[in-house]
């Protein structure tokens, strides 16, 4: 929550842990404050590496040796739709603009996800990939999942609860050997739960509000690599500044979904750009994020023109 950031960030416990010398990165992480929110760690974590790549004048991913032509190309989301007609003109509308379409899928019945999938895919013949955010039971997983391959679908989040372990073993161990990743979400939050997913998932989704900051992030990605996972780069609801800086580790992913600061309209910030679904990251030092200089109506206006390509 807002209140549980603020409190974070006026916390003595942080000022001590900050320090004189902000450019000592990696001993202030080591003694930076937990806190309830995630969210408030990585702030404050995405603030320094900012700062550390300001002062040596370079972009984040070059600090890092990271080449942002291997940059997947990011997803754009598509929310669940009772009404079909403004469907299929949500799924046409970003296939113009983006070579990969996410369908968030749950709605508490897989024949109807299933519908939803078909209609997507009768509209565009751009990638899709799906996300039932843990809505589905192990037995409607074993339903759905082989009909999605016949589709075409890239990849899969979080079928199952994000508790439920065991449900992922039994998909392993269940489904087809030739079948779309499956990518855990909900059931990754952080470095340590990536071990009880290990052998059984496909691959991960990394997201800084949810690990902590950059150098969690770049902790579980390197883990997730060790295990043989794939990596998808994610976000929440973000602003540029949030999103921008996951986007210099998007490098390191097999996929990117780096749309949230296309969906909000009072997103302060710039930074980075989607071209034809391509992410183009800013080429000046640190995240490379600027305050808008417009005025909101200018500044929605461009937020409307990049979504919409």
């Amino acid at each position: 929550t807002p209140e549980r950031i603020m409190t974070y960030l006026a916390s003595p416990a942080l000022s001590r842990a900050l320090g004189d010398d902000p450019l000592l990165r990696d001993s202030i992480l080591d003694r930076l404050p937990h806190s309830e929110s995630p969210a408030a760690r990585a702030a404050v974590e995405i603030a320094l590496y900012d700062l550390w790549g300001q002062a040596l004048g370079q972009p984040l991913f070059r600090l890092w040796g990271l080449n942002p032509a291997r940059i997947p190309n990011s997803s754009f989301t598509i929310a669940m739709s009772d009404d079909m007609t403004a469907y299929r003109q949500l799924v046409r509308r970003a296939a113009k603009t983006f070579k990969l379409v996410k369908l968030k899928l749950g709605s508490g019945d897989w024949q109807h996800d299933l519908n939803l999938v078909q209609l997507a895919r009768e509209e565009c013949s751009v990638d899709l990939c799906v996300d039932a955010n843990g809505a589905w039971s192990v037995e409607e997983s074993c339903a759905i999942i082989p009909q999605l391959a016949t589709l075409g679908i890239r990849f899969i989040e979080q079928p199952v609860a994000h508790n439920d372990i065991e449900g992922w073993r039994v998909l392993h161990k269940t489904l087809p050997v030739m079948h779309p990743p499956l990518i855990a979400d909900e059931s990754v939050q952080g470095v340590e739960s990536i071990f009880p997913l290990a052998g059984i998932v496909d691959g991960v989704n990394v997201k800084l509000a949810k690990c902590g900051g950059l150098r969690a992030a770049r902790q579980m990605i390197a883990l997730a690599r060790a295990f043989g996972m794939k990596v998808l780069i994610g976000c929440m609801v973000e602003s540029s500044v949030a999103v921008t800086a996951a986007a210099h580790l998007a490098p390191l992913a097999d996929y990117a979904d780096l749309d949230g600061n296309l969906l909000i309209t009072n997103d302060p910030y710039r930074g980075l750009t989607i071209k034809n679904g391509h992410i183009v990251l800013p080429n000046t030092p640190g995240l490379g994020v600027a305050l808008y200089q417009e005025n909101n109506q200018e500044k929605n206006q461009a937020k409307n023109q990049e979504k919409n390509g």
